[in-house]
């Protein structure tokens, strides 16, 4: 069934759906409204048509956009801005694109499929904050689209959030780390130190290489490191800025082993036999069960080194410096109170308390008046 109105197109019915027709320039366009409710379509062909009195038709260009489509020109973007978290974007995309298919219409993906995507995805263990994550790249996706002028604002469909969990705490004390270190592969040991001394992140550590990225001062021998500064360059930081370090301590003694088994064909700092350090989520999690630290994360390294900067008096900002945090609001959600840090508390203050029980008041009581 259709009904015209007033010869400037037709809504009607396919199945229980209403759509609407209408004629630009001698082509004839046709777009479902997506709703049962005939006013609906009403609405929507009231507004195609004020497009096409502007020259502008997004009906029928809408119409074509795929998940696919989509999904290429989001990573051509990240691409195009250099952002870090692309691998992590296409990671997500591949979950995307295994639900709803990648010839799937952008039309065709509403906000009760996202819904029962985000059911799906729950059920598949997945938490929270990564569902979150998803729908926000799916998300990202439409309005791009929007921007480039394939489809209007009325297309991006609603979602709902789900409420995460607080951020992780997750800390290694110095005894667990040593412990977990022995654990390790060889090959990871170096690059696990230089990541708990310094905060940096693993792609970054992994990442660096000799005479780029060092500025190495040697013995009278010409070979034994005894100092100099490794620099971390902005293209490997996930914030765009470069940070350096002077090679002292526990670092120059990292950086001494390396030195020591470098080989000249991989410029790679820390390498595996020459290679490039991979994923080693396996070994990790061995290592992890051998030392009783099950469930603990390489990242947690940059939290435990916050901390360690600012339990051994270094001063924020130089630990800000070291770690390589920019703002003050994300160090701070590193540097997170720990149960132990709270028991220190406790134990401090009743030492301080009982010590003063001893001592004198210094308040003297005024002398009370004689009667008369």
């Amino acid at each position: 069934m259709s009904k015209e109105l007033r010869g400037h197109g037709t809504v009607y019915q396919r199945g229980i759906t209403w759509w609407i027709q209408y004629c630009k320039n001698g082509k004839s366009y046709r777009e479902s409204s997506r709703s049962v409710a005939r006013q609906k379509a009403v609405n929507l062909l009231k507004k195609r048509l004020g497009e096409s009195s502007r020259g502008k038709v997004i009906g029928p260009i809408a119409e074509k956009v795929t998940l696919d489509e989509m999904t290429k020109n989001l990573l051509a973007d990240y691409q195009l801005v250099g952002n870090r978290s692309i691998e992590t974007v296409t990671y997500f995309t591949k979950a995307l694109l295994e639900y709803f298919d990648e010839s799937a219409r952008a039309l065709d993906i509403t906000g009760d499929r996202i819904a029962a995507y985000m059911r799906k995805r729950r059920q598949q263990g997945m938490s929270n904050a990564s569902i979150n994550r998803e729908v926000a790249c799916l998300r990202h996706m439409f309005n791009l689209m929007v921007k480039a002028g394939r489809l209007s604002r009325d297309h991006v469909p609603s979602a709902p959030r789900l409420e995460e969990a607080p951020p992780r705490s997750g800390f290694i004390e110095p005894a667990e780390f040593w412990k977990l270190r022995g654990a390790l592969p060889d090959y990871l040991r170096d690059p696990a130190t230089f990541m708990y001394l310094t905060g940096w992140r693993k792609g970054a550590v992994l990442s660096l290489a000799w005479t780029r990225d060092t500025k190495l001062e040697f013995d009278d021998d010409g070979e034994v490191l005894v100092g100099g500064t490794v620099r971390l360059q902005h293209e490997h930081s996930k914030n765009k800025h470069s940070y350096q370090l002077r090679l002292k301590g526990g670092l120059l003694e990292v950086m001494r082993h390396a030195w020591e088994n470098r080989i000249p064909e991989c410029s790679y700092i820390f390498h595996n036999d020459g290679e490039p350090i991979g994923e080693f989520r396996k070994s990790w999690k061995t290592a992890c069960q051998k030392a009783g630290l099950e469930g603990l994360l390489v990242h947690d390294f940059r939290r435990s080194c916050a901390r360690n900067l600012i339990r051994s008096g270094v001063p924020e900002r130089v630990a800000m410096e070291v770690t390589g945090h920019k703002t003050r609001s994300m160090f701070d959600r590193y540097n997170i109170v720990a149960e132990s840090d709270l028991e220190s508390a406790m134990e401090r203050v009743t030492e301080y308390v009982n010590a003063r029980f001893a001592e004198k008041p210094k308040v003297v009581p005024l002398p009370q008046e004689k009667a008369a």
